[in-house]
């Protein structure tokens, strides 16, 4: 990433910070009370400091929510010259049989009647053919067109998606690229709750897998990968955890001294 796109990210990222440490120092800041008063017995067994590092991890989580991730890879894709943008809506005509094999697919995979295997899904799809079309409209959360004139599509989501979000995300992949046609469509994760190089299936959330094969479908990118592909580096991933690491050095001397109320100068 170029410093300028570094600086963009620092810029996005940094007024979303201090709302949150004003949230949680300010206009709603921790009452032990209320916890004594909710949680008796749990708030007499354990340092008041675990109530209090859960509830900023909460707001935390929060915030750190699927739009900011969407928005940072909007911000990386236009650093590297493309044209990108969030919550894209694309209109056009896809045949009627390959429109109703989808479904098909989908409601098969849904009652364990048919495993996922993109490739194959999209090559039968592709097979069909009349002379009949119905217009539909699919939405991305980034769209990014690179300056050749390739076009990307990304369905970004959260790390534990339920199975209608997969649903909605793949019928959406599938139309784009056997009705659309020009286009490359992809299930995005921001990072591999499982940890990067692990299995996604090693994180124990398996609704997924009806639908997607999520470590072998090659329309599924997941830490690493999406943000490299996003880039256009194999080193934008790195690049982006060093950036957030420098930035939390300065936040968390922040929270420390205003939230938790450690005197970190000694």
């Amino acid at each position: 990433m170029n410093e300028e796109t570094k600086a963009l990210i620092r810029a996005h990222i940094s007024p979303i910070m201090e709302r949150l440490i004003r949230r949680r120092v300010v206009d709603e800041p921790f009452d032990e009370m209320e916890i004594a008063a909710r949680n008796p017995f749990g708030y007499r067994l354990v340092p008041v400091e675990v109530w209090k590092g859960s509830k900023f991890e909460r707001s935390f989580v929060t915030t750190l929510g699927q739009a900011i991730f969407e928005q940072i890879a909007r911000i990386v894709a236009e650093g590297t010259g493309a044209f990108a943008v969030n919550q894209h809506n694309t209109t056009f005509t896809i045949n009627t049989w390959r429109n109703e094999k989808i479904d098909e697919i989908l409601t098969a995979q849904r009652q364990n009647r048919r495993k996922p295997n993109w490739n194959e899904e999209v090559g039968e799809i592709l097979s069909l053919d009349n002379q009949n079309f119905t217009q539909v409209t699919v939405k991305f959360d980034l769209y990014v067109r690179r300056a050749d004139g390739r076009e990307e599509f990304y369905g970004l989501k959260t790390v534990k998606p339920n199975l209608d979000q997969v649903e909605i995300a793949k019928r959406d992949m599938l139309r784009l690229v056997t009705g659309y046609g020009n286009g490359e469509a992809y299930f995005a994760l921001p990072y591999n709750p499982a940890g990067e190089g692990n299995t996604y299936r090693l994180a124990g959330h398996t609704p997924p897998y009806k639908l997607l094969q999520m470590d072998d479908d090659p329309c599924v990118l997941i830490g690493r990968d999406f943000w490299n592909k996003i880039g256009d580096d194999e080193s934008t991933y790195s690049e982006l955890l060093e950036l957030f690491s420098e930035m939390g050095e300065h936040y968390s001397n922040v929270i420390r001294r205003d939230y938790f109320q450690i005197d970190i100068e000694n």
